[in-house]
């Protein structure tokens, strides 16, 4: 019937927890860093950035909670802790986002940011599917619970 699409090249890696490991994470650390260095950038410019919102017709009160979901949730996915949950908060907030302030597609550039930010929580949206990986606090806490009280299995599992 079907041809198993992992067949050839990838199998090795797929089937590799030492290979995914490192990768997934890296993965991982390459999706937040533009949110952390984003939502560090709001601190340092707090005044400029809740001007810009406002110039958008969002209230630039809303710079607190701009900050908390960046850094907070990009660290959390750093950390692969929680990890599905908080793919999710960032994948809505690019959709959010970049629907309220990348849209005057006449201006060089917009439509440039309005597809990187769609891009961006489509591989979001990937790690709600597939999960951190093994080298995750998410992986460790189900490792940690499916091992017999008294083992301890160096296994990591995958954080499904």
């Amino acid at each position: 019937m079907g041809r198993d699409p992992r067949t050839g090249f990838f199998d090795s890696i797929l089937d590799s927890e030492a290979m995914m490991g490192p990768a997934l994470l890296v993965a991982r650390v390459f999706m937040s860093a533009v949110f952390l260095v984003f939502g560090i950038g709001k601190i340092l410019h707090m005044q400029r950035m809740q001007s810009y919102m406002e110039a958008h017709g969002v209230p630039g009160s809303l710079i607190s909670l701009a900050i908390v979901v960046q850094i907070g949730f990009g660290l959390l996915v750093v950390l692969g802790y929680r990890t599905r949950f908080a793919a999710l908060m960032l994948a809505g907030f690019c959709i959010i986002a970049t629907s309220l302030f990348h849209t005057q597609f006449s201006v060089t550039g917009e439509l440039a940011h309005f597809t990187k930010d769609f891009a961006i929580a489509g591989g979001f949206l990937f790690m709600i599917a597939h999960g951190p990986g093994p080298l995750s606090l998410d992986a460790m806490s189900i490792a940690s619970r499916d091992e017999p009280e008294g083992s301890r299995s160096a296994h990591l599992g995958t954080a499904r």
